[in-house]
């Protein structure tokens, strides 16, 4: 989900505040480090102008502007503003999140209840597996619409400059030009190259989606294919169906594969896997997971009012402006002493705090309590503004592609259970008391499951280096990788890095250039078995 610093507040000794203010990713610093930064230059701009190259008289009217400004960002309820709107983004990205379909319940439930007797034990593993299969394919449908990191992780993208193979020239150039353009616009990387391709995603159709979902590797380690040439071609028919009816590009259902679910539930009951009871339970949990994703498509479709948001802010940037004027140093002493000399008279200083006030100010060279300020104030706007949309590519976005991992992992174990997961005598329960439907040998629902597992056999499992590239590409992974290799070369017990360890750490980088898999013992659960 968010970045996580639970093992740095895993203790209580001291210093652990300091840790915490250390961290960078995901951190306030990497929020408003820009705006800060421009702030700053803004600030000193007019700043050293005052101090250096102002005359008395242009030094008084600042100095009026700054008595103005000072009045006026008073009378901006910016924490009233701020706090609701932030209070009300936070629960939306909380909602969000519990939303968010987690296929580990209805794995184990399918689990239970899919079981049969001893005879079709091999014919209700290949029914729970298409029913994973249904669930996940929607899951990742769903996902490709709303979230940047799985429609990136899907879409087979190449960098801007490289044009597709089969491609003209002219596509190739548009292409570039309008990830330009989005690049320019404030559009990030991964958000601006999957608009500059989408035109020609979208001439290829729903097979080009489904079946990079089956090339994938992160699918592939799980499942040897995702999609069936039948569910391909019943894609198609969806889309055919609809682009005639409608006359309007069509987006993946998402609901399509867990209509399939369904109807395999009714199967299941008709040939003896489970009783009615159990069907309901099974199609209960379905629903469940179609309304959870209902409801993250309204989430995504519905935002927070565009009025309110641009009033936040217009709110923040206008305090902030009045702040770059009304926080600078002024000494209306030493103006008024300027000026009587330029006149030779008398010359009451500007008083630009109270009544009281008569010039006297501490100069301060660096706004310390400004920054701490902007802050505060400004660092709650960009958490808001990012955790807006926590589909897209911020630290502080959900990580669906390790959701998506998880979902994968889960829901095939629990759909091929071997018997070798379980202690030796703990054998699968036979129900035999569950009775097939008269007319049950009519239905061709064996037939269907033995024409998939022979495409899941021609499909085969991804090679050993597709599996170290997987492997390699998740950062926790790669760290025990790097661990490891360091391990093999040599590292030293007092917790210093040794010459064999930064030996080790040269050899890790070098195989992992090269794509070759590390020989240390200490990495084999880690590329063999993945």
């Amino acid at each position: 989900m968010t970045v996580s610093y639970s093992e740095t507040i895993s203790s209580s000794q001291g210093g652990v505040f300091i840790k915490i203010l250390l961290l960078w990713r995901g951190s306030l610093y990497k929020l408003v480090y820009t705006d800060l930064f421009f702030y700053l230059v803004i600030y000193y701009a007019f700043n050293i102008s005052y101090r250096c190259f102002m005359s008395p008289q242009t030094r008084q009217s600042f100095e009026l502007v700054v008595k103005l400004c000072n009045e006026m960002d008073k009378s901006i309820p910016l924490s009233f503003i701020l706090g609701f709107f932030v209070a009300g983004v936070i629960g939306r990205w909380w909602q969000m999140y519990l939303n968010i379909p987690w296929l580990n319940r209805i794995s184990f439930l399918s689990y239970g209840i899919l079981t049969g007797t001893r005879e079709n034990f091999e014919q209700a593993r290949r029914l729970r597996l298409s029913m994973m299969r249904y669930l996940n394919i929607g899951w990742i449908l769903l996902m490709h619409s709303i979230s940047e990191k799985v429609m990136h992780q899907f879409s087979d993208i190449k960098p801007p400059d490289e044009t597709e193979e089969g491609n003209s020239a002219g596509e190739g150039l548009l292409t570039r030009i309008r990830y330009v353009m989005d690049r320019l616009a404030g559009t990030n990387q991964m958000a601006a190259q999957l608009h500059a391709n989408s035109k020609s995603r979208s001439q290829k159709g729903i097979r080009y989606l489904l079946e990079s979902i089956n090339r994938c590797t992160r699918v592939r380690l799980h499942f040897p294919k995702l999609v069936t040439e039948t569910e391909i071609q019943a894609f198609e028919r969806a889309e055919s169906e609809y682009v005639s009816k409608y006359w309007r590009p069509y987006v993946p259902d998402y609901w399509l594969p867990l209509q399939w679910a369904v109807l395999l539930c009714k199967k299941a009951m008709v040939h003896g896997f489970c009783d009615p009871r159990s069907m309901v339970k099974l199609m209960e949990e379905i629903e469940d997971v179609r309304g959870m994703m209902q409801t993250l498509v309204i989430y995504n479709e519905v935002m927070i009012p565009l009025v309110y948001t641009q009033v936040v802010i217009i709110a923040v940037y206008s305090y902030f402006l009045l702040q770059l004027f009304s926080q600078q140093f002024v000494n209306p002493k030493w103006t008024a002493e300027a000026l009587g000399r330029l006149t030779n008279t008398s010359v009451l200083p500007i008083s630009t705090g109270s009544e009281h006030h008569h010039g006297e100010v501490i100069d301060m060279y660096f706004p310390v309590f400004t920054v701490f300020q902007f802050l505060f104030l400004m660092g709650w706007l960009k958490v808001a503004m990012c955790v807006m949309n926590p589909f897209g590519d911020d630290d502080e976005d959900f990580h669906t592609l390790e959701m998506l991992d998880y979902n994968l992992e889960i829901s095939s174990r629990c759909s091929e259970a071997p018997p070798s997961q379980f202690p030796e005598g703990l054998s699968e329960a036979s129900m035999e008391w569950i009775r097939r439907s008269p007319g049950s040998e009519a239905d061709s629902l064996f037939d269907y499951l033995a024409s998939a597992e022979s495409e899941f056999r021609q499909a085969g499992e991804p090679s050993q280096e597709e599996r170290l590239h997987e492997i390699l590409a998740k950062p926790a992974l790669r760290q025990r990788l790097r661990a490891g290799c360091c391990l093999h070369c040599g590292s030293s017990g007092s917790g210093e890095a040794s010459p064999g360890a930064a030996g080790g750490q040269l050899r890790m980088k070098r195989l992992i250039r090269n794509g070759k898999t590390p020989s240390s013992p200490a990495l084999q659960p880690l590329t063999s078995g993945v």
